[in-house]
């Protein structure tokens, strides 16, 4: 058996650079020259997303400003939206939460005024706002719930270390000598047909 253990090591990207420098403070963070560089892109590419362009007039913009290919201009989007999010869903969230403030507001005057009607017209904005209207339950399968009967084939000094700690023992599976193979799921009606 072997019990050599498998190390994986992440590398950090220049995103992952750039993303700590902005939670950090650039105090905290040093970039290369290269990564500054960078990172002034992908904070223009977001400045010119905030400032209502769409990502082909962005892609357009600085692809023209630094020379670069549509991929890399489209890259420097991509990083930009997943360092500071997507605009366009948090001018959409923005003002779906001011509205329903002012939603809220307008009943509290309802209720005030005593006016029932507008209460219930507000309340069914509100309603209709957050989706609660929807049916938004998941579909639950209960057979994924099932319980599951597994036959394995192991080798040889496996079993061994299986069935020397039968008597209630702990067994790491992760330290045993296996490798993946492909299977062949077998449903239980052809099983008896057979």
């Amino acid at each position: 058996m072997s019990s050599k253990a498998v190390v994986v090591r992440k590398t950090v990207t220049i995103l992952d650079k750039i993303r700590k420098y902005y939670l950090k403070g650039e105090e905290n963070v040093t970039l290369t020259e290269k990564q500054d560089e960078i990172r002034i892109r992908v904070y223009k590419a977001w400045n010119l997303m905030i400032n209502y362009h769409s990502k082909e007039q962005a892609m357009a913009v600085i692809m023209n400003e630094y020379g670069c290919s549509r991929a890399q201009s489209y890259r420097y989007l991509t990083y930009a939206m997943s360092v500071f999010g997507n605009p366009i869903e948090n001018h959409k969230e923005a003002e779906k939460y001011l509205i329903s403030e002012d939603l809220i507001k307008s009943q509290q005057r309802s209720i005030k005024n005593k006016d029932e009607a507008a209460y219930l017209k507000a309340m069914g904005l509100r309603i209709k706002l957050g989706s609660y209207d929807k049916d938004k339950t998941q579909s639950f399968d209960p057979e994924k719930l099932k319980a599951q009967t597994y036959v394995l084939k192991v080798h040889p000094s496996v079993l061994a270390s299986i069935e020397a700690n039968k008597d209630g023992g702990v067994i790491n599976f992760n330290n045993l000598d296996t490798e993946d193979v492909d299977f062949q799921e077998v449903k239980e009606d052809e099983d008896e047909e057979e």
